[in-house]
């Protein structure tokens, strides 16, 4: 009696699964269909996921109606979705995250108040560092909440980092600091002081620093934190932002900065005049000289004029930059990245930043770097390209 009661029970199972399918299979192809298309703008509007978010899905409702839930920082990949999905004549309830969230948080905005604010993949101390935001660099705030907030770069690199880190602002307030007098660290490393006596220190610089100037004294620029802590700089250490903003890069600036960085310590997510990775390196020379460009080396590599590596070093530009890696078929893995520096010499962070060439001649050779040249891009005299970008175009500041 047991067993047929039991066996009872699993053919009753087996019942009801076989009506359920049919009464919802149906859908679920209907919504495999459906989430093909919305993966499909999705990876359109955000081919890497280090530089934007849209993460949306489609489910049922008890009505009928299709539900899209998730959130993207592409409005346009929001309304490309909605516009798609609606031409099936589906009923759609939109409850997609528009990030930065304006109705949860009016302060999106902020500005970092370290030296070097660290950047992390997951909302944790513990968590891999993925790179830096140095002091006065502008951030959008997208997600806040628990000591942590997610934010977007100027170099549209997103991560998280420590809310103690950031000022936050309202858009008046951004407003206000980019139309303030500001001036720029142009020294690797530095002090601000308490008092024009330095026998007390504020805070300490990286190179690129961007604070406000309130006022002078005795050689001396009084200076105040986005988070209103107030001091000196000597004046010589720092330059008006309009004017660095506007000056014009080339081949020797570019080379002079790079070679200023030579024995800083190799730092993985590295991105400060403190110690760098390899394309941290890249990116804090060129951000040093007025320039935003990529933060990963792998994105970099997509950006700028192509020239061949195979004709030669000697069709190589100073300021050119060389990515190394390995290749499979008609793919590369970029995993390098350094400045040509000319004369088949480049400039690049690993274990420290170093000078090495490409000329089997030279006392400093790397064999292993010349077999591993993927590709070189020019970036200086580079216009319209949306991973070089001047800071004076920048909206941001």
């Amino acid at each position: 009696m047991k067993y047929l009661i039991i066996k009872r029970f699993f053919l009753k199972i087996g019942f009801c699964a076989g009506i359920l399918t049919l009464l919802f299979g149906c859908h679920s192809s209907l919504l495999k269909e459906e989430q093909s298309v919305i993966d499909e703008i999705s990876a359109r509007w955000v081919p890497d996921h280090r530089e934007g978010i849209c993460s949306v899905t489609a489910v049922k409702g008890k009505d009928g109606a299709l539900i899209l839930r998730g959130e993207t920082t592409i409005l346009q990949a929001k309304q490309d979705i909605i516009k798609a999905l609606g031409k099936s004549g589906n009923m759609l309830i939109d409850s997609i995250i528009t990030l930065p969230d304006t109705v949860v948080n009016a302060k999106y905005h902020g500005l970092i108040t370290l030296s070097a604010g660290n950047l992390r993949k997951e909302p944790q101390h513990s968590s891999e560092l993925v790179s830096q935001a140095i002091l006065g660099t502008p951030v959008l705030i997208l997600k806040n909440g628990n000591g942590w907030l997610l934010v977007q770069t100027p170099d549209k690199y997103i991560a998280w980092i420590e809310k103690a880190s950031v000022a936050l602002m309202s858009s008046a307030e951004i407003e206000s600091w980019k139309h303030g007098g500001k001036v720029v660290f142009i020294e690797n490393s530095g002090w601000i002081y308490v008092t024009t006596d330095e026998k007390e220190v504020v805070g300490d610089l990286v190179s690129g620093s961007i604070l406000v100037k309130t006022g002078e004294s005795k050689g001396y620029v009084k200076i105040v934190f986005p988070d209103g802590r107030e001091g000196f700089i000597r004046n010589r250490s720092v330059m008006d932002f309009n004017l660095w903003k506007a000056q014009v890069l080339t081949e020797e600036s570019i080379c002079n900065t790079a070679s200023t960085f030579l024995g800083l310590p190799y730092l993985w997510g590295g991105s400060s005049s403190k110690a760098v990775d390899c394309s941290g390196f890249v990116q804090s020379v060129y951000f040093r000289n007025g320039v935003i460009l990529s933060r990963d080396a792998s994105l970099q590599a997509g950006h700028g004029v192509s020239i061949d590596p195979a004709e030669g070093y000697g069709k190589f530009r100073k300021g050119d930059l060389l990515f190394f890696g390995s290749r499979s078929n008609s793919a590369l893995r970029v995993t390098h990245v350094a400045i040509y520096k000319g004369d088949s010499e480049f400039i690049h962070s690993a274990g420290r930043v170093m000078i090495s060439s490409l000329d089997s001649t030279r006392a400093n050779f790397s064999k292993f770097r010349k077999n591993s040249l993927l590709a070189v891009k020019q970036i200086i005299g580079t216009e319209n390209d949306l991973g070089i970008v001047p800071v004076s175009k920048h909206e941001w500041y």
